[in-house]
């Protein structure tokens, strides 16, 4: 699927093409070697994941909570319940993040975990204003905030310095870088 997408091959509906390109990736980090790609991505983002933690990580793509939000991951990993909100070209709906934190927030507590909401756009800097608006003050040590050319940066890291990964999971971080 996501070489179709990469060579212009699926319908360009902007909502579809973040859920594949969010599919794909997470992807890779879900079906190769987790010590390399997911834990060396969770660990440059700041959680402090072991090997063991990475390997046993649960991988929930777009769960729906009760009042039908649909978050577009969510990384049961270790200590933590690891919302993911990915976007590429749009914006957040209007009460989305809020409800997104709520239903994280009791998804946690029902897993014994400790929340955090990860967004992912693609912005070249963080924009304070923004999330000023969509982030409470006192959710604000639980947030994250990445981009796109941090992960494509992360991947570019690994393949120059990890000389020894296998050829298909190599192949696949390629197309995706």
């Amino acid at each position: 699927m996501y070489l179709a997408e990469l060579h212009g091959k699926l319908p360009s509906r902007i909502e579809r093409m973040e859920d594949i390109l969010t599919s794909n990736v997470f992807s890779l980090f879900k079906y190769s070697t987790r010590e390399i790609f997911l834990q060396g991505y969770l660990n440059k983002l700041g959680f402090n994941i072991s090997n063991q933690e990475a390997n046993e990580a649960e991988f929930i793509f777009w769960p729906r909570f009760g009042d039908n939000t649909e978050p577009d991951l969510v990384l049961i990993v270790g200590d933590y319940y690891l919302l993911i909100e990915a976007k590429y070209f749009s914006d957040f709906a209007e009460d989305q993040i809020q409800r997104e934190i709520r239903g994280g927030e009791i998804e946690a507590k029902n897993y014994g975990k400790d929340f955090k909401l990860i967004a992912i756009t693609a912005d070249y800097y963080y924009k304070e204003d923004k999330f000023r608006v969509l982030i409470p003050l006192d959710f604000i040590p639980h947030f994250k905030w990445t981009n796109w050319q941090q992960v494509s940066a992360f991947l570019y890291s690994v393949l120059e310095n990890r000389k020894n990964i296998k050829k298909q999971e190599r192949d696949f971080a390629l197309d995706l870088y």
